[in-house]
């Protein structure tokens, strides 16, 4: 990442938590902790070694936004490879969102290495039609699957992940 992209990210970055801050208090809850909120939980799982995003309800565009910029900055910090998904509860995925990930996000998270991408089926018809739409765009950029359950996810991705 160039001076200039990283200046850019950071300015990104500021603005989303700025917004957010006084958005509501589930928005308040998720900037001041990416484990502790209502929204999600985002952490490292370190045996794989990837990111993990379990989604716990509805995420509003500027929420789904600064997830996804959270997810990128642990990207780049931990030099990490994957992101493995929980969207069981995720209920819906605007196409301005899945616009966004598409032409916005992935091409910053495949420059940062993202190379493989597992998730756990949306409950909801219409979230996993979304999801199941977007993950085929995705394609092109990494590799992509959706799994019924949570641990056989986590085997695939793991299969995904060179060791070092």
């Amino acid at each position: 990442m160039t001076d200039e992209s990283g200046k850019h990210e950071v300015t990104r970055l500021r603005n989303l938590v700025r917004r957010l801050k006084t958005d509501s208090i589930d928005s308040a809850e998720l900037v001041a902790s990416l484990t502790e909120n209502p929204i999600c939980t985002v952490d490292v799982d370190e045996s794989i070694p990837c990111v993990t995003v379990i989604w716990k309800r509805y995420a509003s565009s500027l929420q789904l936004r600064f997830v996804h910029e959270k997810i990128l900055e642990l990207l780049r910090q931990r030099n990490l490879r994957a992101v493995l998904g929980d969207d069981l509860a995720l209920p819906t995925l605007h196409a301005e969102d899945q616009r966004w990930i598409l032409g916005d996000w992935i091409p910053r998270a495949k420059e940062a290495g993202l190379t493989a991408v597992a998730s756990r089926r949306s409950a909801s018809h219409w979230a996993q039609i979304a999801i199941d739409s977007l993950q085929a765009e995705l394609l092109s950029f990494v590799e992509v699957q959706s799994f019924d359950d949570w641990i056989t996810a986590r085997e695939w991705l793991r299969t995904r992940i060179p060791r070092a």
